[in-house]
């Protein structure tokens, strides 16, 4: 349903099909959202999904949903399934007149403090130095903006009597942009404080200057918080570069104490890196009453390839797998979701659907390549992980 009604645009001002998805609908910078919402590239990939093909550029969803897992396209199909008539009034050259943006997921820019593992210039800016030494930078400049006035961008946006539903914010960091707080500013002006608010957040910050998030978010009906930590203590500030462990904790619990009503989630994203210590990580932020049992969210990451669960030797398979299934254990004894228990399994599958350990080579060598850059050793914060390419 994602044509239909979720609105996608990146850092360089194209709309798209989704964050995980290339596909492009048009750009902002020359294009109305008006033109690119009816325009013949978003006709056709409605086509598409109404004669039930799929476009290979969607493979990453249908590769979560091959392992059990909910991908990004069920999600939605689940979330919205009150605007299926839509979908039905599409016309034979998939125009839909009804048809409006209501889910919004503006990446107004790559503003970052962080220089995370699994992460890239692309997305936070903070990379930039290091990537223009790996060649990977994304463009000339450390900042990388969606539009040339986001205020301008705000008005349309808002201007356009749509009544929003959600929207998403995501980065970059978005607790880091000034646009994240006038978009608040101005839903609550204009009383859609109805509108949920989702995001996904490092959340090594509460405020931008003298604007308290906190404060914004106590308006607002419905806010899910969904904090993107994926290890504990060293390892994290490891894989997370720049990030204080314990500032992270403090303000979950900040959250947890002055905004109650605020969900709160956590968002590890599963590479090479943790997926031996997931149930390690749920069971701490369980335990510590920070979370519900079921306010999880995996997030199976899908590239670089060499942080790929996927390249795991089959020895750090399996003891991953046993892991897991320890875990699997707990979740049912602590009342876990079946939904949550099926996305831990469809872990496993995922991870074993293709042995890849062929690219342990990439692995080690942009291991050592960063870690020389960042005067690291990964090799002393993540032993097993060391053990496992060492018998690889």
């Amino acid at each position: 349903m994602m044509p239909w009604l979720h609105l996608y645009i990146d850092t360089s001002g194209l709309v798209k099909a989704c964050c995980d998805a290339n596909i492009t609908f048009g750009n902002i910078n020359n294009q109305s959202i008006e033109e690119i919402w009816q325009g013949e590239p978003i006709r056709k990939f409605r086509k598409l999904m109404l004669a039930g093909q799929r476009d290979r550029r969607c493979d990453s969803c249908f590769a979560k949903e091959a392992a059990g897992k909910a991908s990004m396209r069920m999600e939605t199909l689940d979330k919205f399934a009150h605007r299926m008539d839509w979908v039905q009034q599409t016309d034979l050259d998939g125009y839909s007149p009804s048809s409006k943006p209501i889910y919004f997921d503006i990446r107004f820019n790559n503003l970052c403090n962080l220089r995370c593992r699994t992460c890239w210039h692309g997305a936070s800016s903070s990379w930039f130095e290091e990537a223009k030494v790996l060649k990977n930078n994304f463009g000339k400049k450390a900042i990388i903006e969606a539009a040339k006035d986001s205020g301008h961008l705000i008005d349309i946006l808002l201007n356009q009597g749509i009544e929003v539903e959600e929207i998403y914010f995501a980065g970059g960091e978005p607790l880091m942009m000034k646009e994240h707080y006038e978009l608040l500013d101005r839903l609550i002006e204009n009383g859609n404080t109805k509108v949920h608010l989702r995001y996904n957040t490092n959340l090594t910050l509460l405020s931008l200057k003298d604007r308290s998030v906190l404060a914004l978010w106590s308006f607002f009906d419905r806010v899910t918080v969904a904090a993107s930590i994926d290890e504990m203590g060293e390892q994290v500030e490891y894989m997370r570069k720049g990030i204080d462990w314990k500032r992270f904790i403090h303000n979950m619990q900040k959250i947890k104490t002055e905004l109650p009503h605020v969900q709160l989630e956590i968002a590890p994203t599963i590479s090479v890196f943790n997926v031996d210590s997931l149930g390690e990580l749920h069971q701490f932020f369980v335990e510590q009453e920070l979370i519900d049992v079921n306010a999880l969210y995996l997030n199976v990451l899908s590239r670089p390839d060499y942080y790929n669960i996927k390249v795991l030797p089959k020895a750090a398979k399996q003891l991953a797998q046993a892991k897991l299934e320890s875990h699997l254990n707990w979740l049912s004894a602590r009342g876990g979701s079946e939904v949550l228990m099926a996305e831990f399994e469809s872990v496993i599958a995922y991870m074993n659907q293709e042995d890849w350990s062929h690219k342990t080579v990439d692995l080690r060598q942009h291991l050592a390549q960063l870690d020389r850059m960042r005067l690291e050793n990964f090799e002393t914060v993540f032993p097993v992980l060391k053990k496992a390419l060492d018998l690889a």
